[in-house]
């Protein structure tokens, strides 16, 4: 099936849901690495000290937060993408819509934070080529 084209409208119009899904993204992404982190030294403490009942437990409790988290992130973007939205950066909640503008196919720009679609650039270019509508 073939990518939906959005109008600036249309895509305005996806926001609340499209921000809804990159808030999410953007607020565990930075969590994951010490959230890795904390279950690779949860590891290494049930290796070292054996297989005791709290160490266990911990680990236990930090897999699944982390596994939870990813899930998360996962869930969204899959999100995003049945909506043919791309997420281009899941720091900065940077996504594209494809669009056209004068007869060509572009990309319409959206960050976490701004108020509107109101950017675009061409296909490839990315954020450095955005332009205002």
């Amino acid at each position: 099936m073939a990518p939906r084209v959005y109008s600036v409208e249309e895509a305005n119009a996806a926001l609340p849901e499209v921000r809804r899904l990159v808030e999410r993204v953007v607020d565990v992404m930075p969590e994951l690495p010490e959230m890795h982190e904390n279950v690779r030294i949860k590891e290494l403490r049930f290796r070292r000290d054996g297989a005791g009942e709290e160490e266990q437990e911990a680990l236990a409790q930090a897999v699944a937060a982390l596994r939870a988290a990813e899930m998360a992130v996962a869930v969204a973007v899959r999100e995003l993408e049945s909506l043919d939205v791309t997420l281009k950066d899941s720091t900065t909640g940077l996504v594209d819509f494809l669009g056209e503008r004068d007869g060509e196919m572009v990309e319409l720009c959206w960050r976490l934070g701004e108020e509107s679609v109101a950017n675009w650039h061409r296909i490839g270019e990315g954020y450095p080529g955005r332009k205002p509508l």
